[in-house]
């Protein structure tokens, strides 16, 4: 290739570099030339469309219903508890503070237990506390748990056979019931299960209103209140749900008004009905 080529290469290639530079900065001008303006024509906006999610679900809270029953002793199954009844339960007359409201458990000497005073005392149903009585006559340490029917599962209360609700009675006038009122607001809609452990050694802390396990420890028996021996005092009761007894108390000048009228009510008004404790621990036999 001669020089003369070469020279004309050279030239056409700076003119093309030229017009280059010349268009890029003509379209730079008009860009910056443009103003952009709203506009109410729809059809002139881009088309988005949206990126199709699943809504999330919140989570559903499962409902267990109790479908259990658990021993009220520590080392005791279910099933051998007739073995260790000292005093079963005997129906009140109506409007009067007699019979035997409970089934009571105990022994002298049983397996590798030289007496049953310290043996633990469990939850016979999950629920609520209801109630704490500290060592008041006649159930000395005392505990009331609540178990609403609607928690229960029906195969399990058909099982149980409860009473039916009836209306309160008169309590008989040789009982000297005081007149008062209750401190709390019964639910007359709901009827709960109502499971008492008396006579405790101790009690272990828990608060109105704490939330019980079936088979969770609520103390150990004892011989507090009216007692002659170590034993695990055991009653159960039908009623409306919420009863929550600030305390109660009777047969000692040590107990007040307000404690011998809850006493009553949970006793005599046959409000909290009574039923056989034997009935719910031998559900399963």
């Amino acid at each position: 290739m001669n020089k003369k080529s070469l020279s004309y290469k050279f030239l056409i290639l700076l003119i093309l570099s030229a017009l280059s530079i010349s268009c890029k900065a003509q379209l730079e001008e008009k860009s910056s030339d443009i103003t952009l303006t709203p506009t109410s024509d729809k059809s002139m906006l881009p088309s988005i469309t949206p990126a199709i999610t699943e809504t999330p679900i919140p989570p559903t809270p499962t409902w267990f219903l109790i479908t259990e029953v658990c021993s009220p002793l520590g080392g005791e199954r279910l099933e051998e508890l007739g073995e260790i009844i000292t005093q079963p339960y005997k129906t009140p007359r109506s409007g009067n503070d007699d019979g035997h409201h409970g089934v009571d458990f105990a022994y002298y000497r049983r397996k590798d237990q030289l007496g049953i005073e310290g043996t633990t005392v469990n939850a016979v149903l999950d629920g609520e506390v209801a109630t704490i009585i500290y060592d008041k006559w006649p159930y000395g340490h005392a505990v009331i748990i609540e178990t609403e029917i609607n928690e229960i599962d029906p195969a399990l209360l058909e099982k149980l056979i409860l009473p039916q609700a009836v209306p309160t009675v008169i309590p008989d006038p040789r009982v000297n019931c005081p007149s008062g009122e209750l401190n709390f607001q019964l639910n007359q809609t709901k009827r709960s299960i109502y499971t008492l452990y008396a006579h405790l050694k101790d009690l272990v802390n828990y608060q109105v209103g704490d939330t019980i396990q079936c088979g969770q420890k609520i103390g150990e028996v004892g011989n507090s209140g009216y007692s002659s021996n170590p034993h695990l005092h055991f009653e159960t009761r039908i009623g409306p749900s919420g009863a929550r007894f600030e305390s109660m108390a009777y047969y000692t000048v040590q107990s007040t008004e307000a404690e011998r009228y809850n006493y009553c009510v949970w006793r005599v008004s046959n409000l909290f009905q009574l039923f056989d404790p034997m009935i719910l621990l031998y559900i399963n036999q």
